[in-house]
Formats: structure tokens, sequence, C-alpha cells
């Protein structure tokens, strides 16, 4: 049954913020792409919420009032269009599925998340196909929560999923693979084989791009059980790791492929002021990595306070 916009009111209205929220996502779906972004951020923030007061790090008050200040935010996206007269929306029409991930346990660590879900969504309206795709944020994941992303969205047919965050290899504390959160907000690390045992599961998912540090030997790894991964074989800066990401993107809204798409986006790199980075990323296809997957050495979790790095 279609969902319209005056339905959102009267959840929020309610107190459902979570109905809300998904109704919000539908209308955005359904022809209201404007509102996809926005309430992609604010859905990301709603888990966090809910995971920080279920952990005891919020009180009842105080996640009270995350939700109202959420509802509110919610409502101001609502009250412009209903104000026009913006009709329900329909039919969705097909659209390329992104799941983009995000996690970042140290609060060492200044990684401008929020900042890549909203600049990469803006990219992919930069050919005026933002309506094409369906993109699903979530920060603060857990690997379960890849999972659980998969599989609600596999009707959708996921083709890209994006990790934003931190990756380690050979680490003398952490070890290798991908850092995810677990239940309290610490770091867990999740290897490449068990990632690739997860997306060999999804086949519909084309490239699994791993935005983070040393992440070359995870995305080799999964790259044995989907079409393209892409990893970055040492450390990356936090504005590199989003300019690459943004013109990837832009290049794959474009209507191009994912070698590509690849390959404009080193290129933005050797002209917005990362020369030096261009030769970081790394594209495994079918297997085989086009380069070196790592270059030996220290990690950027074994600084004091390493805030520019990923």
């Amino acid at each position: 049954m279609p969902v319209n916009i005056h339905d959102i009111r009267k959840l929020a209205g309610a107190g459902k913020l979570a109905e809300a929220l998904q109704a919000a996502k539908q209308c955005a779906l359904s022809g209201l792409g404007d509102m996809d972004t926005p309430v992609t951020l604010l859905n990301a923030e709603f888990e966090y919420l809910r995971r920080c007061y279920i952990n005891g790090v919020l009180s009842e008050q105080e996640e009270m009032a995350g939700r109202q200040r959420i509802a509110a935010r919610l409502l101001s996206l609502v009250e412009p269009m209903e104000n026009a007269g913006i009709p329900a929306g329909g039919t969705a029409p097909e659209r390329i599925t992104i799941l983009f991930l995000g996690a970042n346990p140290f609060r060492s660590l200044a990684l401008e998340l929020d900042r890549e879900v909203q600049e990469v969504s803006e990219g992919l309206k930069r050919f005026g196909k933002r309506d094409a795709f369906d993109f699903r944020a979530k920060i603060h994941v857990a690997a379960a929560d890849l999972q659980r992303m998969l599989l609600e969205a596999a009707e959708y047919k996921p083709r890209f999923v994006h990790f934003a965050g931190n990756a380690v290899e050979k680490h003398p504390e952490y070890g290798s693979g991908v850092i995810f959160e677990d239940e309290h907000g610490a770091a867990r690390v999740i290897g490449g084989d068990v990632l690739a045992a997860i997306f060999r599961q999804f086949p519909s998912v084309e490239c699994v791009f791993l935005n983070t540090c040393d992440s070359g030997p995870s995305a080799l790894a999964i790259g044995k059980q989907v079409r393209y991964a892409i990893g970055m074989n040492a450390r990356v800066y936090d504005e590199s790791a989003i300019v690459f990401a943004v013109a990837f993107y832009e290049a794959i809204a474009g209507g191009n492929d994912v070698p590509f798409a690849f390959e404009f986006a080193r290129t933005r790199l050797l002209t917005e002021h990362y020369p030096e980075q261009a030769s970081i990323p790394v594209l495994i296809t079918d297997g085989k990595s086009n380069g070196p997957v790592y270059v030996d050495g220290d990690s950027h979790l074994t600084e004091i306070q390493p805030r520019i790095m990923r």
C-alpha cells in the first residue's frame, strides 16, 4: 500500500518514530528523492541513539530527548512538501541499491563518516541520477548489522556495499581485518575470509568497497567471492578517502562500470592535491589485484592521536 507524507506526520505524532522514518524512506524511494539523503542520515542517527540507550550510555530522559529532536527534524522535512501538496508516492521504479556502512569505535580518530554519507549521496545527483539509486546508510555498525542489511535488502538485490572506517593488517593488538563495533561500541575485527563468506550468500553484490587504511588484503579475500572489490594498500587520509569515494560514485552515476569508475576516482586524487595517495587504492577483479594489496608500514592505530587517518 502506498505511503504518503501525511502518514509520516501521523506516525511521528503517535510516537512511532521507527515507523515514521521507514515511511519517510518509502516516500523518498517512490519519487521524493530530495528526502532520501536527510532521511538516511536520520535513520542512522536513530539506530545509534537506540543502541546507546540499550547499552546504558543514555538515560531514559536523554533517549526521549534524542527521539524528540529526530522527530522534529523529520517533520521539518515533511512540512514544506505537505504544504506544497505533493501527492503520495506510487510504485518505486527499479533502482541500484548501495549499502553504506560506517564504524569508528576509536575516540581519538575524528573520521567524518556522516560527511562521507552526505557527499557520496550528493555525488549521485551530479548527473541527475539520484533517483536511480536506493542509498541506505548505517553508522556504528556491527558485523551482524551487515548481515541484516544484506538480508533486508535482498529483495532489492544490492549491487554495491561500501564500508567507511578502519581496517588493520598484522596489527599487534587487533590482528588483521575490518574493524566493526560490538554491541557496546568497542572494536570488533572481522577477517576478510569471514566477510567473504558473508558476501558469498548474496550473489547480487557486484562490488564491495572498503574505504579504509590497510584494507587491501581483506578486499582480496572478498574479491574471491564478488566480481569487484576495492581496498587500500596503505594508510589513507580521511579527506582523500572521501574525495576518492565521491568521484567513484559520480562515475557510477554517469553510467560507467566499476573499472572505469575506479580509474576515474584515482585520477581525481591526482587533481585534488593528493597525488601521493593515488597509488593506494587497489581494485580486485575476479580475485586478482591490479597492484600490491599491502605495503608494509606502521598502522594508523599505533599513533597516539591519529586524527586524520583511517
